[in-house]
């Protein structure tokens, strides 16, 4: 139901994408509390 209400409405999520190769500076960053909202790793990168 959650979902659905979301594409209807177009809602999307807030997140930082950083690439496979930069997993390492996606950790830090999570850990240094400088993420906001999700982090994501790209694996077609």
């Amino acid at each position: 139901a959650m979902l659905g209400f979301a594409a209807r409405h177009g809602i999307a999520p807030q997140t930082e994408h950083f690439p496979m190769s930069r997993v390492n500076e996606a950790i830090d960053h999570l850990r240094a509390g400088r993420a906001r909202y999700r982090i994501v790793l790209d694996a077609r990168a």
